[in-house]
């Protein structure tokens, strides 16, 4: 049963469209502005428009004539529709009011409406049947009331129609509602995506029920906007008013679709760019990963080089990309857009000073090899496990588990050691200095520092440790000594490893450390060297 009453009023819908739309046939034609139109005028008011001469008359000849005529007949008290007609003879046709001749279509007109003569002579003979003749016509009693039920019947319609599409837009955003309710129900800890949270719950539901908001609003709004179009439109008296509150929303609308065809070739190009230039970088990509693996290989490109060249392509292209497409982007010809751009390009260029030297220091690091990811480096007074590096910036880890970024421009102005270049093959030196007094043999003390160093674990015991004699002082002797590590990342512990043997092989030695400065002048002082006993040593 509902579907035949909705099927009843969707017809009825139609009837009152179909009767609507009557004389709308040259509506394609006259809003083309590159159609001459001649139009036929009485009182100020365009009955219709002639988009041909006829014979040795022009459009604008014809139309005045025709323009004289409608004045002539309107001197006549009353007007009946019934004495309209068409008369068809020698391959043209008459639209005549009794028989007076008010207008003659021919083959021109044929010619530039593209339509065929009875269909273009039905057409005219409409628009002088619903919008002159009624100027003039007196009806009776009985055809002022079936007017009048028409009218209220259409208005009724329309109201019955707009009443029930409204109930239906209220069912679905019941549904919608309690749509969201058992998505909130059915997720309460709120939505992931591979591990990463997008919403919570209550973000979901405010983003639904401001976007169901929004809809309602949309639609209610047009459903208003129809169904006062139509009902101005079927009342006589209000019939022009529905036709030009029509022209306010149709004429954006037309101007919008027809931009908007006008612009599906450029955005057609911009399409092929994009999707060119997406699959070339994906290519470019997939060399440069092969070159970093070692996989490809080219004389005087070092693997490490790889991303950082890419990075630099990857901006070139994506900037020629821009450039190419820009033209095509819709508006880019107006002034506004030109100004616009011309006023970021100068906030960019004010603003990006030390970005710009940055990416230049970054290239130049790249390019120097001045280190590797996962080298043990030290920039400047940080020290850590090199853990990316960029265009822009390079990030360090340090041994206390603390992420330092700093930016190319001041690694490439300070200074830089990179620990792992000789660790790898096991040359990187560690070195700590101490000093010891006169009276002890400095044989004795080379043994009692090479021996700490070959207990620590870290060192390099396949390379023999080595003392350098660095000062003669006043009252010590200062030693250095220096072990081979391939383990740089480990440093702090084996530093602290070395110092811990150091400190046990001298006191068991009963050698005192001097170091870093210890008057050797007693005066009564005891001795540094601990006491002999399990708890000290």
């Amino acid at each position: 049963m509902k579907r035949f009453r909705l099927l009843l009023l969707v017809s009825l819908l139609l009837v009152l469209c179909s009767s609507l739309a009557a004389g709308d046939i040259f509506e394609h034609v006259e809003q083309d502005s590159l159609i001459q139109k001649a139009p036929v005028v009485y009182k100020d008011k365009v009955i219709f428009y002639l988009y041909s001469g006829f014979g040795s008359f022009s459009a604008f000849e014809r139309s005045g004539i025709i323009s004289k005529r409608l004045e002539e007949l309107s001197e006549r008290k009353y007007l009946y529709r019934d004495s309209l007609h068409v008369y068809a003879h020698d391959g043209i046709y008459d639209i005549r009011y009794g028989d007076k001749t008010i207008h003659t279509v021919g083959i021109g007109d044929s010619l530039a409406l593209q339509k065929p003569l009875p269909e273009i002579a039905q057409g005219y003979y409409d628009i002088v049947a619903d919008e002159f003749i009624p100027l003039f016509t007196k009806l009776s009693t009985r055809q002022s009331i079936i007017l009048i039920a028409k009218t209220v019947l259409f208005v009724l319609l329309i109201l019955a129609i707009s009443i029930f599409i409204f109930r239906m837009l209220s069912k679905m955003i019941r549904y919608l509602q309690s749509l969201i309710r058992a998505v909130k129900t059915a997720n309460p800890e709120g939505f992931s995506f591979k591990g990463i949270k997008l919403l919570s719950t209550d973000q979901f539901c405010r983003a639904a029920r401001t976007i169901i908001a929004l809809v309602r609003f949309i639609l209610l709004a047009l459903l208003f906007y129809f169904t006062l179009y139509f009902v101005l439109l079927v009342i006589p008296a209000t019939h022009e008013i529905g036709q030009r509150l029509q022209a306010y929303i149709m004429t954006p609308v037309m101007g919008v679709g027809q931009a908007v065809l006008n612009y599906l070739p450029s955005l057609f190009f911009i399409i092929v760019v994009v999707i060119v230039t997406r699959y070339l970088l994906k290519f470019l990509r997939y060399i440069f990963d092969e070159i970093e693996k070692g996989n490809l290989r080219f004389s005087n490109f070092y693997p490490e080089w790889a991303d950082s060249t890419y990075q630099i392509v990857k901006f070139l292209i994506m900037f020629f990309t821009v450039v190419v497409i820009f033209p095509y982007l819709p508006g880019s010809s107006s002034p506004a857009f030109q100004g616009i751009s011309i006023f970021v390009g100068v906030i960019v260029s004010l603003g990006s000073s030390s970005a710009i030297a940055n990416i230049i220091a970054g290239i130049i690091l790249t390019y120097m090899r001045a280190y590797k990811i996962g080298d043990f480096v030290r920039i400047g007074d940080k020290k850590g496990t090199l853990m990316e590096t960029s265009l822009l910036v390079v990030r360090i880890k340090t041994v206390k588990n603390e992420e330092v970024t700093i930016p190319n421009a001041i690694v490439l102005a300070g200074h830089i050691t990179d620990y792992s270049s000789y660790a790898r093959e096991g040359h990187l030196v560690l070195h700590t200095e101490l000093t010891v007094r006169y009276d002890v043999p400095w044989k004795k003390v080379s043994e009692l520092l090479i021996s700490a160093a070959l207990k620590s674990h870290g060192i390099n015991t396949q390379k023999s440790p080595y003392i350098n004699i660095l000062k003669l002082n006043e009252h010590s002797v200062e030693y250095q000594l220096c072990a081979y590590t391939d383990s740089p990342n480990t440093q702090l512990a084996i530093y602290t490893e070395l110092h811990k043997n150091i400190l046990d092989n001298f006191a068991e030695a009963g050698v005192e450390i001097m170091s870093p400065t210890y008057n050797a002048i007693r005066d009564g002082n005891a001795s540094t060297v601990p006491e002999k006993s399990g708890e000290l040593l």
